[in-house]
């Protein structure tokens, strides 16, 4: 064999070695892994603080909502609340009384601001004056404030000291909800 088929081999040898160990390490150029994407830090932030995202695998808003995750969804703190058959709900859901999908829930008080006044729902319907959309919204477990941004539904009323609406903790962040808001809620921050 001459010399120069040998280096040849040495080098294809060299490449096959680093294509096998680049795939079983799961690492790709620079370092970074393949699965990885530009939220996993802030995924887990939210985890981390506590932050739980209420859903079910049949629902389109939930679907939504994990895809502004992209692959970091697997990172979130994720309560499936459907059983299999998609018309039961799990306990774990049931004990957390999540009555819509998604639902946010923080150990820390949810922290609203708006200059609009919110339309309010009241657990009992036929209230008067009670806006259209707590037709749709009405919760039999929660006082429900449905503002331009966001809906909460929460069992205490909120402390208000301006535009700022704070609502104890416990209470659950409804609908799809943007990362900003999620990063507002605790303080994780998201990546440019």
């Amino acid at each position: 064999m001459s010399a120069n088929v040998k280096i040849f081999l040495g080098i294809i040898v060299l490449l096959v070695v680093g294509v096998v160990l680049t795939i079983a390490l799961g690492v790709g150029p620079g370092g970074v892994s393949p699965t990885s994407t530009k939220y996993d830090a802030f995924a887990t932030c939210l985890k981390d603080q506590g932050a739980v995202f209420y859903g079910a695998w049949w629902c389109p808003h939930c679907k939504s909502q994990k895809a502004l995750f992209g692959s970091s969804q697997k990172l979130l703190s994720y309560v499936e609340c459907s059983n299999p058959e998609g018309n039961t709900q799990t306990p774990a859901c049931n004990d957390k009384k999540i009555e819509s999908y998604p639902t946010w829930e923080f150990p820390t008080p949810i922290k609203i601001t708006s200059s609009q006044e919110p339309a309010v729902c009241e657990k009992t319907p036929g209230v008067t004056g009670e806006s259209p959309s707590c037709k749709k919204s009405r919760s039999p477990n929660f006082k429900v404030w449905i503002f331009p941004d966001a809906m909460i539904a929460s069992d205490t009323d909120p402390v208000r000291a301006g535009d700022e609406w704070s609502f104890a903790p416990g209470s659950q962040l409804r609908g799809e909800v943007s990362l900003k808001e999620l990063g507002k809620q605790t303080s994780c921050i998201l990546p440019e």
